[in-house]
């Protein structure tokens, strides 16, 4: 009898047992199977699914032990990523606070570099200095870390030297959605192309990057009182379309023009291309045409097209042989072939371990774009490179700082004078907070207070 109560007992136990083990088994697949869906939507750039789909991966796992720590810290990293992407800073330094608080930084290094760039965008100095010293203590030789904490150590002189230089948000053509990379479409700077997510475009749906509608090119004229007008779009067969249009510029006549266009096809990778089109009118395009060559794969990015003569474009890309994120590089027209000549980087005297984007010339012939690799107020910021004599050569880029660079994204500046010009900025405004938007600058003139004290010489003479 006492054989049975124990082989009963013993059965009994190996029931629970057994639905235990089966319930972890089904916990683990379950949360299995919410990591490869958060793994498949970040690694495929997906950002704005991926908040949602590693953020809820992170919840789902419940079991403690060194694999589950590992694999929550992990997601943490991957929601944080998501949010950085998509330019939602604050956001982002919470999720890799959380990644860090799980030590997931003993398996991803960069968390505390990433978070450093955080701080630092939302100004938070010194906090920024202690992560950026703790990143740099296991990775030393991080020129990404040394330039950032210099940028938090230098901020104090950069905001002592601030220009007289008023800035204002150019609220008539800028919206909620993203406005960028102003660039003007004829001599008078009267007429602004740029690029934007807003309502009203070709494409409709979202970018799984961006959480925005695709962006289109858009046009505004300035009236006669000095205002711009309603935004419409540039009209021409081809022009916009469901992919991304953005940063477009004009050969010195107007009469030709180059602009981004980022394809977006479902489960492909294709890189970004820039295209050409020819003024049909004073107001309509002709159908743009892809200029190739550039690349040696789909996957390659090139964009942010700059040129003064239409024959010597600098552009933006990620290809093989650069110096860091993504460099400046240019390519020159032939006459004779009709095409363009293999791209050419511009070398360290420009490009940095960083990011060199957004490329435009000043009045003077100068180099104005955008880095992340020198030290400077925070994110992208806003420099000029001299250019050396007559030769397509520049160096000694030069911070523009503050107030036209601020602690977030600044970019794509154009001039209209010497005293007036736009640009973009990611700044705070009535849209937001890290919102880009389109920004006008204009430096005063000099105001001198003049005080002449006239006394009378003969009373003078008989007061001696």
């Amino acid at each position: 009898q006492e054989t049975k109560i124990r082989k009963r007992h013993f059965m009994k136990f190996k029931i629970a047992l057994t639905i235990f083990v089966l319930s972890l088994a089904t916990v683990a697949t379950a949360q299995n199977k919410h990591v490869q869906k958060a793994r498949l939507a970040y690694t495929t750039e997906r950002f704005c699914e991926g908040i949602e789909t590693c953020s809820n991966a992170y919840s789902k796992i419940t079991r403690t032990g060194k694999h589950a720590k590992k694999l929550k810290g992990e997601m943490a990293f991957l929601t944080a990523d998501c949010y950085r992407f998509t330019e939602q800073f604050r956001e982002a330094n919470n999720w890799y606070d959380r990644a860090i608080l799980l030590d997931y930084q003993e398996v991803m290094p960069e968390i505390l570099l990433y978070n450093a760039e955080m701080l630092k965008m939302m100004t938070e100095y010194d906090k920024a200095i202690e992560m950026y010293n703790e990143y740099l203590a296991l990775v030393p030789s991080s020129d990404q870390a040394k330039v950032g904490l210099e940028s938090c150590e230098m901020h104090k002189a950069f905001e002592a030297e601030k220009t007289r230089h008023i800035i204002e948000n150019q609220t008539a053509i800028t919206t909620s959605e993203f406005d960028m990379a102003p660039m003007f479409g004829d001599r008078k700077g009267k007429k602004m192309y740029w690029g934007s997510s807003r309502p009203g475009g070709i494409g409709k749906d979202e970018d799984a990057r961006t959480c925005q509608s695709y962006m289109d090119l858009w046009v505004s004229t300035l009236d006669k009182k000095g205002n711009w007008t309603a935004p419409y779009l540039v009209k021409g067969d081809g022009i916009n379309t469901v992919d991304n249009e953005g940063t477009v510029c004009f050969d010195s006549r107007f009469k030709t023009m180059f602009f981004t266009r980022c394809p977006v096809l479902k489960k492909q990778n294709l890189g970004c291309d820039i295209w050409m089109s020819e003024a049909k009118n004073k107001e309509e395009w002709k159908e743009p045409v892809k200029i190739t060559g550039l690349k040696a794969h789909d996957t390659v990015s090139v964009g942010h097209p700059a040129t003064m003569d239409g024959k010597y474009l600098v552009f933006a890309s990620d290809m093989a042989g650069g110096f860091g994120g993504r460099d400046l590089w240019y390519t020159q027209y032939d006459r004779k072939s009709k095409t363009w000549s293999a791209p050419v980087n511009m070398g360290p005297e420009i490009n940095t371990k960083g990011n060199e984007l957004f490329p435009t010339f000043g009045l003077d012939g100068s180099l104005i774009y955008a880095s992340d690799g020198m030290p400077g107020m925070g994110g992208l910021d806003i420099f000029k490179a001299a250019r050396v004599g007559e030769e397509n050569k520049w160096e000694n880029p030069t911070n523009m700082g503050a107030p036209i660079n601020g602690p977030s994204n600044d970019y794509h500046l154009i001039e209209v004078d010497p005293r007036l010009g736009y640009f973009t900025s990611e700044r705070k405004s009535v849209h937001g907070e890290y919102n880009a938007d389109i920004y006008s600058y204009v430096l005063p003139t000099n105001l001198f207070s003049l005080k002449v004290n006239v006394t009378d010489l003969d009373d003078a003479v008989r007061e001696a």
